[in-house]
């Protein structure tokens, strides 16, 4: 059977070895996102070989109406998604404030995987794969409020119930008291704890569909991406790869550690996951 994949981000340096690896093994078709046109013509250009059916599709995934647009690119020709790795994160810019930085983080880390899913997954196929990843700052255990951490944590929390917690979030970043309330001050930590959240929810929303979803973390290799090795990159696309394609199906709705790991979404941040 002929099978679409969609990877979402390619256009970071995780992005790209996911995406290069996948193009390796990944039978069928694959459409791959970046932000930016001339980024995502670029890969394609350098991707591109004969037999390779590799296309390119420019999303923001902050804008309803691209994730819409991308959405009829796929529907239009009649195709179901079989696979979605999904690498979309934020990238912290310089010269604005802190509220400006929540709001941006959350925009792209949480309410954007809320609407892609939303918009996209009705096109999954029975049995699809989506891989959201995340990293390790997605433990719950980065938060320090009890209270928080069980709403964030209960498995009936709904969308507009998760949606209200994250507001909250938002508003003590604005009043600057989110550390006293138990938040800590990671912003990237925070929006990370709801992309896991977003996640397990939506795993309970496709399961009866046959869709399995998960989130991974990849390692450490998204800060000062410029610093670092392809050799780093390389290794973090493993993990996701590993999800997308070879796990068994009873891994669903788990948060998978780097060296393969089904971890507890509240286990210690500091201290080495080397076991399931």
């Amino acid at each position: 059977m002929y099978q679409v994949a969609l990877v979402v981000g390619a256009a970071s340096n995780l992005g790209y070895q996911v995406l290069k690896r996948l193009t390796k093994t990944f039978k069928g078709k694959i459409y791959f996102t970046t932000e930016d046109a001339t980024d995502g013509l670029n890969i394609l250009k350098n991707l591109q070989r004969d037999g390779l059916d590799i296309h390119f599709l420019q999303m923001d995934i902050t804008y309803t109406k691209s994730i819409i647009k991308l959405r009829y690119s796929i529907q239009d020709l009649d195709e179901r998604i079989d696979l979605i790795i999904n690498l979309t994160d934020y990238v912290s810019e310089k010269n604005i404030t802190h509220v400006e930085r929540v709001r941006r983080t959350l925009s792209v880390n949480f309410y954007g995987f809320i609407n892609f899913g939303k918009l996209i997954y009705p096109l999954l196929n029975e049995g699809a794969r989506v891989v959201n990843v995340s990293g390790p700052a997605g433990l719950l255990a980065t938060i320090e409020n009890e209270d928080i951490k069980k709403r964030f944590s209960d498995t009936t929390l709904s969308e507009d119930e998760l949606v209200a917690v994250m507001q909250e979030y938002e508003e003590a970043a604005r009043k600057g008291i989110e550390k006293t309330e138990g938040w800590g001050v990671n912003v990237h930590a925070v929006s990370k704890v709801a992309l896991n959240a977003v996640t397990f929810l939506q795993h309970r929303e496709w399961s009866d569909s046959g869709v399995v979803i998960n989130c991974v973390n990849p390692g450490s290799v998204s800060h000062r991406e410029g610093r670092k090795t392809a050799k780093v990159f390389e290794e973090g696309a493993k993990a996701i790869l590993y999800l997308a394609l070879e796990a068994p199906l009873s891994i669903k709705g788990n948060f998978v550690w780097s060296n393969y790991s089904v971890i507890e979404w509240n286990s210690d941040p500091y201290v080495e996951v080397t076991t399931v």
